[in-house]
């Protein structure tokens, strides 16, 4: 029992991540990306923006304190006074809890597994997620794939089973070369991988790789976390979660503790991605947890 309160404990620090710790409005920043795709930053995990006279489609929708920076942000765009379609790309709350303020006027759509999830109290990383009331739930979803039409593209919605979640959606609007990529993609920083939730970190690697095969050179990436990011940040990221995973599980196969690889820490090359809220130390007991799961 001690080693299971020690090991949640650890993770705690992480929760912030996925509550209203700051009770501040967030600073919030809309940055063009491609023809009428936007990218919004400031209170969560980062929202895509496809502005349409008729209503935009709002992919991911942060905390709900974030809302009013976010209208705020967008009501200058063709369709900035409503927001017609409310993607999900996956069930944490940094990227769902907005839903409470913009699903009451929004069709929200994500894929069946987060519907499944937000519709309950969910425990994540020694705390409790509440369950979305029934207007912030996903009112479609999906099992593969869907795709929307708005702003004169097609908006191709792509499920990627076992990576960061069991839920993940990645977003192609391919007439533009865009992409938002949910936490498939944290740029530059160690990533939150839910283990318990299908998170998977071989199987996350073979998936971004199925997605760098289809991109074209110049293609921008919208990132769940960081900034906005092209080819090669995503090509570093996908090689940072290899690295990590050959490290761990190499030590795993010599018969080291998880203290022991805790203790070891990172060698200079993945030091470098210590700079999110995930400190080393995280996110060698995800990466262990993960492969201890699936018996790599």
């Amino acid at each position: 029992m001690r080693r299971k309160v020690l090991d949640i404990l650890t993770l705690v620090p992480c929760l912030a991540l996925f509550t209203q710790a700051q009770q501040a409005p967030p600073k919030i920043e809309l940055i063009p990306v491609a023809g009428p795709v936007y990218m919004v930053q400031g209170g969560g995990g980062n929202i895509g923006i496809v502005a349409d006279e008729a209503g935009l489609v709002m992919i991911d929708a942060m905390f709900e304190r974030a809302a009013a920076g976010i209208r705020d942000a967008v009501k200058a765009l063709p369709g900035g006074d409503r927001v017609r379609f409310l993607v999900n790309t996956h069930w944490h709350s940094d990227h769902t809890d907005g839903n409470k303020a913009f699903g009451p006027t929004a069709v929200i759509l994500s894929h069946e597994n987060v519907r499944a999830l937000v519709a309950k109290d969910q425990s994540l990383m020694g705390g409790t997620i509440r369950a979305l009331p029934a207007s912030a739930l996903p009112a479609i979803t999906f099992s593969d794939t869907l795709t929307l039409y708005a702003g004169g593209q097609a908006i191709r919605l792509v499920h990627f089973p076992r990576a960061h979640t069991d839920g993940d959606t990645v977003v192609f609007i391919d007439g533009l070369k865009v992409v938002h990529m949910g936490d498939m993609f944290f740029n530059g920083m160690f990533p939150f991988l839910d283990v318990a939730n299908g998170g998977d970190i071989d199987n996350w690697v073979r998936d971004l790789d199925t997605v760098l095969a289809g991109l074209p050179a110049d293609a921008k990436i919208i990132p769940g976390h960081g900034p906005l990011a092209g080819v090669a940040e995503l090509r570093a990221f996908r090689g940072m979660l290899v690295s990590s995973a050959d490290l761990v599980r190499k030590q795993m196969k010599a018969g080291k503790t998880l203290d022991e690889i805790k203790a070891a820490g990172l060698p200079p090359d993945l030091e470098a991605w210590a700079k999110g809220f995930l400190k080393p130390a995280q996110w060698l007991e995800l990466v262990y947890r993960s492969l201890e799961k699936n018996g790599k």
